[in-house]
């Protein structure tokens, strides 16, 4: 497939958190014990996720190494320390818990790791989560507003009913220069600043308008104050509650995860090719990330095709995100089918336009209307 991820430097960490739904991958994918997964690995987060599902084995992937070394860190600091030092390292608890942290660890950490990550968290002294260039982005909308309307926007995680939270964005947010900053922060003039301008060669829509509409959309229909990525996205990792972590990076979940470590592998490539590959044959579940946001609607046409036909493999189903394209609209020439979407679950990042799923051997539909139990 070619993607023009290949056309990019992948040479720093891009991605330091997986903004797609945890809930959403469980449920569209409905993991069973005889499962293997591949999962896109970005920031690890959902490969990690993935291990809490009970799958038999997950591999997480990714063109980008510095994203596998994260994982990899992230690997370390589960199996060897407890819950309270992973969630320092992530800036859960304030750049005021991060150096430290990394100080009292660092002695003890393998050469090859120190070596890597002590740069790092010399310059990064928020820790993990606000570091990648996305997300550096992102968090770097709220300081351009006004300190009042700064206070409108965190006012909207304070709502426990769904009408007054809207009501409040509609009458103090929508309409103000809050909605003007917003689209202008986030259009394609501006999205470079997280995302390379190359990966945007085939969207069909300019993100600031797109993702406004996104973004009012979710008020009108969710309470955003147990959403973890709208929090993120708007006020960062620091007193972030408990309970609205991805499971992950939740205490209750430490020991199981430490446990199911051994059933996770990295592997630096391509995933579609890697899915197409002997190696690959063994998968029956992927999450894909929004990984055709980067290809020509024609590629995408010929890797669904052959992702459906794998000869001598695992019946595939796949679970992908759209941001900009609508890959999947389109009636394919080898079936003349559509992929049609799906609706996110609670919870989700707003951000996305929609989510799809590619099934090799359809099953009765699992609809994304409720969130899954199994990260319970």
């Amino acid at each position: 497939m070619h993607s023009e991820f290949y056309n990019v430097a992948l040479d720093r960490l891009r991605y330091s958190l997986v903004w797609e739904s945890h809930r959403t991958l469980a449920t569209a994918l409905d993991v069973q014990p005889a499962d293997e997964l591949l999962v896109i690995c970005s920031a690890g987060c959902n490969a990690l996720n993935a291990l809490l599902l009970g799958a038999r084995r997950v591999t997480a992937i990714d063109l980008n190494p510095v994203q596998l070394h994260l994982l990899e860190l992230k690997r370390y600091l589960i199996r060897h320390h407890d819950h309270r030092v992973l969630r320092a390292l992530l800036g859960l608890d304030g750049p005021a818990a991060v150096l430290p942290t990394w100080q009292q660890l660092e002695p003890a950490l393998p050469p090859a790791l120190r070596a890597y990550w002590a740069p790092f968290f010399e310059s990064h002294p928020g820790g993990i989560l606000p570091a990648g260039k996305l997300e550096s982005y992102l968090l770097g909308f709220l300081p351009t507003l006004s300190p009042a309307l700064q206070q409108r926007v965190r006012r909207l995680v304070e709502f426990d009913d769904v009408a007054a939270q809207y009501r409040w964005f509609r009458e103090q947010l929508h309409g103000t220069a809050f909605e003007a900053q917003f689209v202008a922060y986030f259009d394609e003039a501006n999205l470079s600043r997280g995302r390379d301008p190359k990966l945007f060669k085939y969207a069909e829509e300019s993100g600031g308008r797109a993702f406004y509409q996104r973004l009012a959309g979710q008020l009108s229909t969710e309470l955003v104050r147990d959403n973890f990525f709208f929090r993120f996205f708007f006020f960062g990792p620091e007193g972030l509650p408990e309970a609205v972590l991805p499971p992950c990076y939740q205490a209750r979940h430490h020991a199981r995860l430490r446990a199911s470590l051994h059933r996770l592998r990295t592997v630096q490539g391509e995933a579609s090719a890697y899915l197409l590959s002997d190696a690959g044959r063994s998968i029956s579940k992927a999450s894909l990330s929004n990984i055709f946001e980067y290809v020509s609607p024609a590629d995408f046409a010929q890797v669904r095709a052959a992702l459906l036909a794998r000869p001598a493999a695992a019946p595939l189903r796949a679970v992908y995100w759209n941001l900009l394209q609508a890959q999947g609209d389109a009636a394919q020439p080898t079936d003349l089918a559509t992929t049609p979407a799906r609706t996110q679950l609670p919870g989700s990042c707003f951000y996305f336009r929609d989510v799809r799923v590619l099934d090799a051997a359809p099953a009765p539909s699992l609809p994304l209307s409720s969130p899954s139990q199994a990260y319970a």
